[in-house]
């Protein structure tokens, strides 16, 4: 059986870094649409979520194929797949065709990161090469965002990106040749109980359903930060307000490494939303940019913050591992109807409803996830007194 090389998971975390990349500028795209276009909150949403959509579509379906197919074959179609939904985007400037080619280019990513996070779960320490994936996410957004806003007239921003993504995809099909064919886990009697159409107990659908509220929530803040700054201010405002937002998610993702297990699941979870409510308090005021600024950190270090603690909990609680599959495919659907509900929210009640909405469902998350954490703290406590 193939041991995967140091070298094909280094490969295989550039690629799931630079492939992400798009999401991660986003709102900075969606506010030059804004500005370039005259397109209002609602139609970004579309855009947003369609975006989302493929990923969603491809990561939940993965379940079938991943175990099945070629590895660096599906790295190379799910990019040149994204390759094409971008190209869409350069040809022809017409709202359809921008939303075909976020939708085609999202089931792109979705082949081709269904992969990258299948392979480095292959290795004897998946945390590490998860977290590398992330923080490597966040230095190219960070990077790129304030790039885009910096040098870059609102018109060409777009264009840049696809032109970008394209280039990214054509890297990924290239670097794809130094990834294994398959996965190390091919053999093992786990793949044959995956086949079973079981549905996951109530504990474990319930800690999902938190994640998915969350991300619901933090979705439909993340895209439209540059047109909250935009909003008071201007667009560089904004583009600061999506950089401090990417900055704050490295540091809270390096809080729940240090912090690990020391104050269990539940009180990290509770800070978590506490400050994301808050966070869209300050939000709401509107007010000058360092209340802006200090908002934007709060929520993005929340978000990465408590997102370690709510995977972790489903992990724990799934002991087959056949339903911990499902962490990515509440993600990307959060993605994908956040950004919808923010839009028409928006435009129809203006930022504060959405806001109070948004702090509404990380409230709703907090009481599904209470019950799940409750079955995992009792099974704890049976296993530590036997």
């Amino acid at each position: 059986m193939m041991k995967l090389p140091q070298p094909a998971a280094l490969f295989a975390i550039l690629i799931g870094s630079l492939m992400f990349l798009y999401w991660l500028v986003m709102p900075v795209v969606m506010g030059s649409l804004a500005d370039s276009r005259g397109y209002a909150e609602d139609s970004l949403g579309v855009l947003a979520s369609l975006y989302a959509a493929g990923t969603f579509i491809t990561t939940t379906s993965s379940m079938l194929w991943i175990q099945r197919a070629n590895w660096v074959w599906l790295i190379r179609a799910g990019a040149l797949i994204s390759i094409a939904g971008f190209s869409v985007v350069l040809l022809d400037d017409s709202f359809m065709a921008l939303a075909l080619g976020h939708f085609v280019a999202s089931l792109g990513l979705g082949i081709s990161y269904a992969v990258v996070m299948a392979l480095l779960g292959d290795e004897k320490q998946p945390a590490r090469g998860y977290a590398l994936v992330f923080f490597l996410q966040i230095v190219f957004g960070i990077a790129v965002s304030t790039l885009l806003t910096q040098t870059l007239e609102p018109v060409q921003i777009l264009p840049t990106m696809a032109a970008t993504m394209t280039g990214i995809g054509l890297l990924a099909m290239l670097l794809a040749g130094r990834l294994p064919t398959s996965s190390v886990k091919l053999a093992t009697p786990e793949l044959a109980e995956l086949k079973l159409p079981r549905l996951p107990p109530w504990p474990i659908v319930l800690g999902l359903l938190a994640i998915l509220l969350v991300f619901i929530g933090d979705a439909g803040i993340w895209i439209f930060l540059e047109r909250i700054g935009h909003a008071e201010h201007s667009t560089e405002v904004g583009g600061l307000l999506v950089s401090v937002n990417l900055a704050a998610g490295a540091v809270g993702s390096l809080t729940a490494v240090f912090l690990s297990e020391r104050w269990g699941y539940l009180w990290p979870m509770a800070i978590a939303i506490g400050l994301s409510v808050l966070s869209v308090a300050m939000f709401s005021a509107m007010g000058s940019v360092s209340i802006l600024l200090a908002a934007s950190f709060v929520n993005g270090w929340a978000w990465n913050f408590g997102a370690a603690y709510r995977m972790g909990l489903v992990s724990k609680l799934d002991r087959t591992g056949r339903f911990t599959v499902l962490i990515p495919s509440m993600q990307t659907l959060g993605n994908t109807l956040g950004p919808l509900m923010a839009g028409m929210l928006i435009v129809q009640g203006g930022y504060v409803v959405a806001f109070i909405v948004t702090a509404l469902l990380w409230i709703a998350a907090f009481i599904a996830y209470y019950p799940a954490w409750r079955t995992f703290k009792s099974h704890d406590s049976v296993s530590n007194n036997a």
